[in-house]
């Protein structure tokens, strides 16, 4: 993090704030997509997609967030779990 600068685009410096709302226009989600399909026959499939959109991984305090990537939005975290509960 000490050799990376910081490219404010169109005014919009990043940050949590900016890249979480959208405002920064550059940032971009990372999808995660398997086939419902797979779910029953690939073992494992189901515990890893399980583990992967949890609160653990995908919270303020995840690993994914140790990587510098920016947890999603309160709702739209929710909204994943809940998606993920129903496979």
């Amino acid at each position: 993090m000490d050799k990376i600068q910081v490219a404010t685009m169109n005014g919009v410096t990043p940050s949590v704030e900016t890249i979480s709302s959208g405002e920064y226009p550059v940032s971009r989600p990372l999808f995660f997509y398997v086939k419902k399909e797979h779910l029953g026959i690939i073992p494992g499939l189901k515990e890893y997609v399980q583990y992967f959109a949890s609160e653990r991984v995908l919270g303020e305090d995840g690993p994914l967030a140790d990587y510098g990537l920016v947890p999603l939005p309160d709702k739209e975290l929710e909204l994943l779990l809940k998606t993920v509960e129903r496979l």
